[in-house]
């Protein structure tokens, strides 16, 4: 491993509503995220993938305070497409890896990224970084103000059926809560 490449590196490179038929009735934000585990992208920019950056920031939120287990057939990932709105299911389409909690470091494995329905994704295989959790929880968080702060900065949606209502606010009172702990 080459001395001068960060062992994780996670941040929210874009992040904008659906301009398309979908616009008035997503709730989530979109956009596009750097990953890079030891010197590898598995998604940036220049990948042309967009992602659901509310969603994925809350996934990767419940990762700051319990181990998280990838497994593609039955889980939502970490990095969520966004097809699934606030609801964060219903959409293969994700990057997943496991976090495993030690008294002072994370394990971060079993990386594997599904770019599109049909595909089987792409395996990582012996991807694998033990980092220090402040430096962890220090990205994590910087992800989740950036997407925070875009829903705090933009025009509120406006959205009449009252079960989108009511997932809007448990999705942000989730969120907030985690993102309180995380700052503690």
């Amino acid at each position: 491993m080459n001395p001068f490449v960060d062992e994780f590196v996670l941040r929210v490179e874009s992040q904008e509503w659906l301009e398309d038929e979908y616009a008035d009735y997503d709730l989530c934000s979109h956009g596009q995220i750097y990953l890079s585990v030891n010197g590898i992208e598995i998604t940036s920019p220049n990948m042309g993938e967009e992602w659901g950056i509310s969603e994925s920031a809350l996934a990767l939120l419940r990762t700051l305070k319990q181990d998280y287990f990838a497994d593609p057939d039955q889980l939502e990932g970490l990095i969520l497409h966004g097809c699934g709105c606030i609801l964060m299911m219903g959409c293969p389409t994700a990057i997943h890896w496991s976090v495993k909690h030690t008294e002072t470091d994370v394990i971060l494995s079993d990386f594997v990224k599904v770019s599109t329905i049909s595909d089987s994704g792409i395996v990582y295989p012996n991807l694998k970084v033990q980092i220090d959790k402040n430096k962890y929880k220090d990205q994590v968080i910087a992800f989740a103000l950036t997407a925070r702060d875009f829903f705090e900065n933009s025009p509120k949606k406006i959205f009449d059926d009252k079960y989108d209502q009511e997932m809007y606010k448990a999705f942000w009172s989730e969120f907030n809560e985690l993102l309180e702990f995380a700052c503690m």
